[in-house]
């Protein structure tokens, strides 16, 4: 009878073990025993789970179970309990520019971030009165955000200053300047800057004012203030 029998090492990340025992029986055909799993190699920092027979996996909930409303609530709440206990340092908004401003940079550094991206000049060259011109453009974007349902600070106030910040979120306001400097140029790019810049308003100010949630829509009956929800519907009426 021949046997083979594999062992995992034991890494600086955690430990491990498993084993496979392979023998071949009388008849030459090779039995193969179930592994002999212990535990996840090594650290993921992500949420994990134990299965019946108390083994670790990954995942907050078992990824094999049928995703409905329970396994949906058990995973958010396993993850958040997992942040709560094992990230110490987190920041729900992030600075692009935390070595010169924090949480919000200046209007001329979102401006250099601007010109770098649209690509067709160094921005060391331009001049101020080109720096000037996106403080035009950086209220425009602020015109754009009193406006917006999700943006409750309608009294925010212009920029008069190119080293002045508002509280606006850096990335909302680069892809504002340059949708707006596209169109200055009356350039192709406009194309891609237009839906990009809106886009990245309608995201971001989404999750600062309702988060990451999911959506619920219950529509009323004709008008009424009762939900269709909460009585039965009648298929005789037109």
């Amino acid at each position: 009878m021949a046997s083979y029998t594999s062992t995992s090492s034991t890494g600086s990340y955690g430990s491990s073990s498993s084993s496979t025992s392979t023998s071949t029986s009388g008849n030459g055909n090779p039995a193969t025993k179930k592994t002999d799993y212990k535990d996840m190699p090594k650290v993921t920092g992500e949420p994990t789970n134990r299965d019946a027979d108390n083994k670790v996996r990954p995942g907050p909930v078992d990824l094999r179970r049928t995703i409905d409303k329970e396994k949906v609530s058990d995973s958010t709440d396993a993850t958040l309990k997992f942040l709560d206990e094992n990230i110490g340092d987190r920041n729900r908004y992030s600075a692009s520019n935390p070595h010169l401003g924090e949480p919000h940079s200046s209007l001329q550094t979102l401006a250099f971030q601007a010109l770098r991206r649209y690509g067709d000049m160094h921005p060391g060259t331009v001049d101020g009165e080109v720096i000037m011109m996106f403080v035009e453009f950086a209220n425009l974007v602020l015109e754009d955000l009193r406006s917006h349902p999700y943006f409750d600070n309608i009294e925010i106030d212009y920029y008069t200053h190119p080293t002045e910040n508002r509280d606006v979120p850096d990335q909302i306001m680069v892809a504002g300047l340059l949708y707006n400097y596209a169109v200055q140029q009356q350039s192709n790019k406009v194309e891609a800057y237009g839906p990009m810049y809106f886009r990245t308003m309608n995201r971001i100010l989404y999750n600062r004012k309702f988060g990451n949630s999911k959506i619920e829509l219950s529509p009323h009956d004709r008008g009424s203030a009762n939900l269709c929800g909460n009585r039965a519907y009648d298929a005789g009426r037109k």
